[in-house]
C-alpha cells in the first residue's frame, strides 16, 4: 500500500495513539525486556514504524541511542514534542519503513518494529536495507501482526464453518479501516516471513507468539497486573512449534550475517 495511505490514517489519530493502544501495554513491556537483554548501553538503533515514539523514547531513557522513522508526519511530531519535553536528542524523520537512504551503510547495531507497522510496508525493500545500514552482527526484533490467533479461529470452528476457519487460518492480506481509512495489511507468520524475506542476510534466532492465552476482548475485564503476569509466559510458550502460530501477534529475532 502505498506510504501516503497509510501517513494519511495514521495521521488522523497520532494525537490517541497511545491511549489506544494502551491495553497491550503489558506486550510492549514484554519487548522492552528483550531490548534490555539484546541491547547493551550505547548501542546505536532504529526505531522502524516508530509511531508516536513509546519504544524510542523508552530506548533512549535506557542508555542506547535511537533514531526512528514512519510515514506519518503526525506521529513524528508526537515523538519530536515528547522527546523536547524529556530532554531527549532523538533522530526522528517521516519516511516510508522500507526505504533507510537516509542513513549510511553500517549506521546502527539493531533494529525494532513493534505493532503492525511493517504490516503495511515493501519487505522485500526493508529486509535488503535494514541489511545494508545494520553492522555485521546485528540484530533485530520484529513484532508483527499475526496471520490469524487462535481466538480468531475459535468463532467460526464452534459454528462448525471449517471453510471459513481454514481460509482465516491461512489469510495473508486483509483490509481493515483506520481513521476512517482502508489500510491494506500482509498478514505475516513468523516462519514464512523469514524465508522469504530474510533467509539470505539473516540468521532466525528466535521465533514466537504473543496474545494468544486470552482474546484482545477481553483486555476490558482481565485486570493488568494479571495480563503482566499471565503475558510474561508467552515467549516461552509461543516458541513451542504447536503454538507459533496461535497469537494476535508474531515475533522475529534476527541476527545479520
Amino acid at each position: 500500500m502505498p506510504s501516503q495511505k497509510v501517513a494519511d490514517a495514521y495521521d488522523a489519530l497520532a494525537g490517541e495513539y497511545d491511549r489506544l493502544v494502551e491495553e497491550d501495554f503489558w506486550m510492549r513491556q514484554l519487548l522492552w525486556k528483550r531490548y534490555l537483554r539484546l541491547f547493551p548501553p550505547g548501542s546505536r538503533l532504529l526505531d522502524v514504524a516508530c509511531g508516536t515514539g513509546l519504544d524510542t523514547l523508552f530506548l533512549a531513557r535506557s542508555g542506547m541511542e535511537p533514531a526512528g522513522i514512519d510515514a506519518s508526519p503526525g506521529m513524528i511530531g508526537e515523538l519530536r514534542a515528547k522527546a523536547e519535553r524529556a530532554g531527549l536528542e532523538i533522530d526522528a524523520r517521516v519516511g516510508d519503513a522500507a526505504d533507510l537512504s537516509a542513513w549510511p551503510d553500517g549506521s546502527f547495531d539493531g533494529i525494532v518494529s513493534a505493532f503492525a507497522g511493517l504490516n503495511t510496508v515493501d519487505l522485500e525493500r526493508f529486509a535488503a536495507e535494514a541489511e545494508r545500514v545494520l553492522l555485521p552482527g546485528g540484530r533485530m526484533v520484529l513484532h508483527v501482526l499475526a496471520p490469524a490467533g487462535v481466538w480468531d479461529l475459535l468463532r467460526p470452528l464452534v459454528r462448525l464453518r471449517w471453510r471459513e476457519a481454514w481460509e482465516m487460518a491461512h489469510r495473508r492480506e486483509r483490509t481493515t479501516e483506520i481513521s476512517g481509512s482502508p489500510v491494506h495489511l500482509h498478514l505475516l507468520s513468523p516462519l514464512d516471513t523469514y524465508r522469504r524475506w530474510f533467509a539470505q542476510g539473516f540468521t532466525l534466532e528466535r521465533a514466537y507468539s504473543l496474545g494468544f492465552l486470552w482474546p484482545r476482548r477481553a483486555n476490558a475485564v482481565v485486570p493488568t497486573p494479571v495480563r503482566r503476569v499471565l503475558g510474561g509466559v508467552e515467549p516461552a510458550l509461543g516458541a513451542l512449534p504447536v503454538l507459533r502460530g496461535a497469537g494476535r501477534f508474531a515475533v522475529l529475532e534476527l541476527e545479520r550475517s
